[in-house]
């Protein structure tokens, strides 16, 4: 019964017109504090006080209840939808609760576009339409909502005029939403493989809605003057963390080479190090090769990493000698890798120097 109500809702808002007062507005939401929440988010609001009608449509939403959540989420197989709700639902949310700021840019189109736009949204909301793949850089709330604008307002966008939003990598406009010191920045950036440095256009740019916010303010007479709906309390800027990884991995980095250097260290201090580098190069590994996620194909950081070195660790930090040739080999991929992943994200640096610095002690200072 809820099913059928349900697809008769959708159906009447499917047929339903536009009057002349309604409004499509592009709705930013600031950044938040949480990972998922970090780039901001985007949504487009039908209001049309004629008709009674306030839906404020939003992709890229997703269900923590989904069976085998997390597995699916690392597997890039989760199920991402699109969902409506009231804007004054999303106002609350966003100033009560996530304290996020909001700002709104009416779209200037005509009646045909805006009932074009409606009929699209609608549609996609379909049972049959509701599930899509979400793609960070490619497919998510930005671009969804960037690809609607474009497809029934051809002509808005002039991309060419926009060159503030050109010459960085996704992956750059990534970390500009990220803290440099930050364990997770740092992860973040180890899972990224090559396609993630393809310098993005102006219109791939917009896979952050900030930067879509900006191309629709200068497109030319596409959207009137951004309006604040809510603005969010300044964040207090934290200082420098000690517990991040320049800090960690610098030290880590000195106390190797220190052991290294007087020939003291430890044999189980060898395992534990390569266990660990090669159980998280085994992961990026993983991630480029037998997951969804295509830019985290073709990652540098496994060269840096290099998966064999578990469980191989066992044996050649025993016997290093024996091993010498592979050793050697090793050591030369680990700094071409590190070298590599320096060039795209340069903390990636500290991941690698230690690695190298031992790899670099077991196979060319004898014992």
């Amino acid at each position: 019964m809820k099913k059928l109500l349900f697809l008769l809702l959708i159906s009447i808002a499917a047929k339903a017109q536009l009057s002349s007062k309604a409004e499509v507005i592009l709705v930013t939401v600031a950044p938040g504090k949480e990972l998922h929440s970090a780039f901001g988010h985007t949504i487009l609001w039908i209001n049309d006080p004629t008709n009674g009608i306030d839906r404020a449509y939003s992709y890229g939403t997703f269900d923590f209840n989904t069976e085998n959540f997390y597995l699916k989420f690392l597997m890039g197989t989760l199920p991402y939808t699109i969902s409506v709700h009231s804007m004054q639902d999303e106002f609350n949310f966003n100033m009560q609760y996530e304290k996020r700021g909001m700002i709104a840019q009416k779209l200037e189109l005509d009646s045909l576009q805006k009932n074009a736009i409606l009929q699209d949204l609608e549609t996609n909301l379909l049972p049959e339409n509701k599930e899509y793949a979400y793609k960070f850089f490619y497919d998510n709330c930005s671009t969804r909502i960037r690809d609607m604008i474009e497809k029934n307002a051809p002509g808005k966008y002039q991309w060419s005029q926009n060159p503030t939003l050109e010459g960085k990598s996704y992956r750059d406009w990534m970390n500009k939403y990220l803290a440099p010191n930050s364990w997770v920045t740092l992860g973040m950036n180890l899972a990224l493989g090559i396609p993630s440095n393809v310098t993005a256009t102006a219109s791939q740019s917009c896979y952050l809605p900030d930067n879509l916010s900006s191309a629709t303010n200068l497109a030319k007479g596409l959207a009137a003057n951004p309006v604040s709906m809510f603005d969010a309390q300044a964040e207090e800027q934290s200082g420098f963390d000690f517990t991040g990884p320049y800090v960690i991995l610098g030290l880590l980095t000195l106390v190797i080479g220190l052991l290294s250097y007087k020939k003291a260290f430890p044999f189980a201090a060898d395992v534990t190090l390569f266990s660990i580098i090669g159980l998280l190069a085994w992961f990026v590994f993983f991630l480029g090769t037998a997951t969804n996620h295509e830019v985290m194909a073709w990652n540098p950081a496994s060269l840096m990493l290099f998966p064999l070195n578990f469980p191989l660790v066992i044996w050649f930090a025993r016997n290093p000698v024996k091993w010498e040739k592979y050793l050697r080999v090793v050591v030369v991929l680990c700094i071409v890798g590190t070298v590599w992943c320096g060039i795209q994200f340069w903390p990636m640096i500290f991941v690698g120097l230690p690695i190298f610095i031992r790899l670099f002690s077991l196979s060319f200072i004898k014992k």
